[in-house]
């Protein structure tokens, strides 16, 4: 109880009521400086109730700068799940894409990567993926996309590889028109990679491969998987060199800006070398 009246907005209040009392004792008699007093202290005692709400609710500092940190840890956590929510959906729509390739393949073991860093010295778009040996990845395994060949684990570490594209000169893909049966060897080139164009070379002489035919690996060597779409034929070519015949493939995938692949690290007949014969 002491402490109340210790207030100084309490007191104040108990201040004004006396005067009111005794001022309204005068009022009775009708005595204009009654009136006067009466209106005056009214309104200051409107002021001073004001004053005594707003002193019991209005929070300290303290106060407002522990619910502002509260409100700051309750954001930072709900764009953390938001993140983590566009990450998961990312994965699953990445994996997702993949899924007809195992359900078409059953026999494939794969491993979904994506490009980290690419070799920007590499005239032929190399790049690295952010899974290794680790994750069951080996030298010499396949890549793909949904659109067909990429290339292949040139180099490996246990958290990362380096993929060797279609585009490159070191990559030798056996491959085969399906219609004809006309064969040859992937292999790219210089003056065709930078517009994401590969070649079919070793082609035989009397091939009738023409613009437009879809080229598909053969799987002769047991390297590659047979029927892995490389891409289509946009025109054919003589190598004056030495007379040979080639065709100008370009891949369905666009290989410089590639960001998300699948490595085929097991296959059926993987090793087994096949023959010409056996893609009849």
């Amino acid at each position: 109880m002491k402490d109340f009246f210790a207030n100084k907005s309490i007191k104040a209040l108990a201040v004004t009521l006396a005067v009111v009392v005794v001022v309204g004792i005068f009022g009775a008699v009708g005595s204009p400086f009654a009136s006067t007093v009466v209106g005056f202290l009214t309104n200051g005692l409107s002021q001073v109730t004001y004053a005594v709400s707003s002193a019991a609710t209005q929070k300290t500092y303290e106060q407002l700068a522990s619910e502002n940190q509260q409100l700051k840890s309750e954001n930072a956590d709900l764009r953390t799940q938001l993140v983590d929510y566009y990450d998961v959906k990312s994965e699953n729509q990445r994996l997702w894409k993949y899924y007809n390739i195992k359900k078409e393949n059953p026999d494939y073991t794969l491993v979904p990567a994506t490009v980290i860093r690419r070799d920007s010295g590499d005239d032929y778009y190399s790049f690295t993926l952010d899974v290794g040996s680790a994750m069951g990845v080996h030298l010499q395994d396949i890549v793909v996309t949904e659109n067909g060949l990429v290339g292949f684990v040139s180099a490996i570490n246990g958290a990362n590889c380096k993929v060797t594209t279609v585009l490159s000169p070191d990559i030798q893909a056996g491959a085969i028109e399906k219609k004809t049966k006309d064969t040859g060897i992937i292999s790219g080139r210089a003056g065709y990679c930078d517009k994401n164009l590969t070649t079919l070379t070793k082609i035989n002489a009397t091939a009738t491969i023409k613009e437009g035919d879809i080229i598909v690996t053969s799987g002769i060597g047991g390297i590659y998987p047979e029927n892995i779409i490389v891409g289509k034929v946009q025109s054919t070519q003589f190598n004056q060199d030495d007379a040979t015949k080639y065709a100008v493939i370009k891949p369905y995938e666009d290989i410089k800006s590639v960001t998300d692949v699948v490595i085929i690290t097991d296959f059926k007949n993987k090793g087994e070398i096949k023959t010409d014969s056996q893609n009849d």
